[in-house]
């Protein structure tokens, strides 16, 4: 478990920036069109790989293409026909009087009257006029209906049908010209009607000839490259018309790419209570997935097909589970394979083969972070090993299955599904240590080193503070035998315990456990009290000191740091106050630990364990098991009193769980410090 050493609104500050990071080059990184242009293909030639979809695009009509289109759609649209209703009224009244004056036969007159009328009640119409601008066969009245135009009376049809029932009834030949003149149209072309009705008709017009989906196939593997299949290639590659989708669909995806990161920073945040984040923390997992990110966006952008199903997940996978995973509690999910998941999926979103690039990125991630998270050597074996034979695996399913598409076994892939897994597992055993001294944090193989006794800060305190040293290995047992009863981070307890009171080599001769015979060689018997409580307290910031020159881990160092809080040294300040000259005043300050407050159980485990271990011990050998149990249980009352446990998660039931582990292993302990020093009672 790391240490918060910043507060936490900076955090989030650093969480959304790296996020605002990755977002952002998520966008330009995954370009759907990024290299498509450096592909030589020839017209009339074979492509030999075929052509995939990479983005969401639309091919437009070419302009004469366009136009054949509108002029079908104008010519399917119908003539739109008007009537002139005075026309034929006036027609037949001028017709019958003409016939009455030529015959003086009203009833003959009345007769033609009626059958003229009759006519234009139909609709008569002058096909010759009309055939000059329109050649359909259908045509628009006035009531909406469409009729067809060869049952409509023409005007050459009426003028006959008359002539000949004129002749038939016996009027004069020389009069008939004139009866006819007086038969005219009155249904006249509509030409503003008919235009507006082109004009809707082609605004519902599509200027989409075919639309295509990430990852459909746009030429089978072998297929000749067309001037059709050129044009369906332009489109992808140039997005001619406004984009053609290339920007919406980029937006899309990094819209879906965000809403899993957040996710991913919430999962986070929500799990400080099991793995607690500094902004180193978070730089080191962003800086893991950036540089994930932007290795996978080489790969996506080398123009070869057959790695655009193929990912770096496995190796952020592997990093998170070097530096964060081997230091989870067993009860939380592995963050390895929960920022897998959520990095295949984003990679997937990029990918024409979503479902294939996920699960290649997904499954073979998790078994090698797992296998390698201690960075051992037989770990790490057997990662590699996991990574190639679920690599292979899970790709021959996909083939065999066709989820693949046209991609196949080849030597590209072979290169990639043997060739990446040796390549990650090999930059996670180099990457590691930089890593480790750039963020300041620890892998297991460091804390492994730590927990050795022929560590040379180990011996140097055996060897300087025989004493101390003896101390520290007690508090470190105590504190990690109740951080394994709490679920807390037992190596980070048990490490810290030993390392807590690494400061007291700067001056080993002023701390009671490194002294023989005490009662004649206490120094801090002629020493004025604030003066040992000045050299007492030092014993952190020296500890400190030696942390960093000996390049111990961040979280070990937050330990040492906070392993006092900003309690008192109670033993001195009462010998002050005894000491002090009626009137006199007493700064209390200078004999109060600089802090800070354990910031994490571990932490506070060893500061209970310390003061614990120091009141028991002083009680002597003597001490019956129920004076421990009371003297400890105080101790943690005392602290919590203080509000020592203010600022990390140690619960009242927590406390009580800890104080009976401290009690197993003090029982089996039985080194004697002096009693009532420096501590009291």
């Amino acid at each position: 478990m790391k240490i918060r050493n910043r507060s936490i609104p900076l955090n989030l500050m650093v969480a959304v920036l790296f996020m605002a990071i990755l977002i952002i080059g998520f966008y330009f990184g995954f370009d759907s069109r990024g290299a498509l242009s450096d592909r030589n293909l020839v017209i009339g030639e074979p492509v030999a790989e075929g052509i995939i979809a990479v983005h969401d695009f639309s091919v437009p009509y070419s302009s004469s293409e366009f136009e054949e289109i509108a002029s079908e759609v104008e010519a399917s649209i119908p003539v739109y026909l008007v009537r002139n209703q005075q026309t034929g009224v006036n027609s037949s009244e001028e017709i019958q009087s003409l016939i009455f004056v030529a015959t003086e036969n009203n009833e003959l007159a009345r007769y033609f009257g009626q059958r003229v009328s009759s006519l234009y009640e139909t609709g008569i119409i002058d096909i010759e006029t009309l055939r000059t601008t329109y050649d359909g066969s259908h045509a628009v009245t006035e009531n909406g209906s469409a009729e067809n135009i060869s049952e409509l009376f023409t005007l050459t049809e009426a003028r006959d049908g008359i002539r000949l029932d004129l002749e038939r009834r016996g009027v004069l030949r020389e009069k008939i010209p004139m009866i006819l003149e007086l038969i005219i149209p009155d249904l006249e072309i509509d030409h503003q009607g008919r235009e507006v009705a082109v004009l809707e008709h082609l605004a519902d017009l599509s200027s989409i000839k075919r639309e295509f989906r990430t990852g459909e196939e746009i030429l089978p593997p072998g297929g000749l490259f067309t001037e059709e299949i050129s044009r369906y290639w332009d489109a992808m590659v140039l997005s001619p018309v406004g984009g053609q989708g290339v920007v919406e669909h980029n937006i899309a995806k990094t819209g879906l790419a965000a809403v899993l990161l957040l996710l991913s920073i919430l999962f986070l945040w929500k799990e400080q209570r099991a793995f607690s984040f500094s902004v180193s923390d978070l730089a080191l997992i962003f800086a893991i997935w950036g540089l994930t990110m932007g290795l996978t966006i080489l790969l996506f952008r080398s123009g070869v097909r057959e790695l655009s199903m193929f990912s770096f997940t496995m190796l952020g996978a592997s990093l998170t589970s070097v530096f964060f995973d081997n230091r989870l509690r067993k009860r939380t999910i592995n963050y390895s394979w929960f920022l897998a998941a959520v990095f295949s999926s984003i990679f997937a979103i990029a990918s024409p083969y979503p479902m294939s690039t996920f699960l290649m990125g997904f499954i073979p991630a998790c078994l090698v972070a797992r296998a390698i998270k201690d960075l051992s050597d037989r770990g790490t074996s057997i990662a590699l090993v996991l990574g190639i034979l679920s690599s292979v695996i899970i790709f021959w399913l996909l083939v065999t299955a066709g989820s693949s598409s046209s991609i196949k076994f080849g030597s590209t892939v072979w290169i990639a599904l043997i060739g990446l897994p040796i390549v990650i597992t090999g930059t996670v055993k180099v990457i590691s240590h930089p890593f480790e001294l750039l963020f300041h944090v620890a892998t297991a193989r460091t804390y492994e080193r730590l927990g050795n006794d022929n560590h040379p800060l180990r011996e140097l305190l055996r060897r300087e503070a025989r004493g101390t040293y003896a101390h520290s290995i007690l508090v470190g047992d105590l504190a990690s035998s109740a951080a394994a009863e709490l679920g807390a981070d037992e190596e980070l307890a048990k490490l810290g315990g030993v390392f807590h009171d690494i400061g007291k080599i700067v001056e080993p001769e002023m701390f009671i456990e490194n002294i023989s015979n005490p009662d004649e060689n206490n120094p801090h018997i002629s020493l004025p009290p604030a003066e040992s409580a000045k050299i007492i307290i030092a014993h952190v910031g020296n500890g400190i000191d030696l942390a960093f020159k000996n390049k111990l881990p961040s979280d070990i160092r937050s330990i040492i740091e906070q392993h006092h809080g900003d309690t008192c040294v109670r033993f001195f300040l009462e010998k002050a106050k005894r000491e002090l000259p009626p009137g006199g005043d007493l700064d209390e300050t200078v004999f109060h630990y600089n802090g800070p407050k354990p910031q994490s159980v571990e932490a506070a485990l060893v500061m209970l364990a310390d003061s614990a271990s120091s009141a028991v011990k002083g009680l002597g050998n003597t001490a019956s098991y129920e004076e421990k149990a009371a003297v400890v249980s105080r101790i943690i009352k005392e602290k919590a009193d203080e509000g020592q446990f203010d600022q990390c998660k140690l619960t009242g039931s927590m406390r009580t769980r800890a104080a009976h582990v401290f009690m197993e292993v003090l029982s089996q302990n039985d080194y004697e410090r002096i009693k009532d020093f420096p501590h009291g009672q």
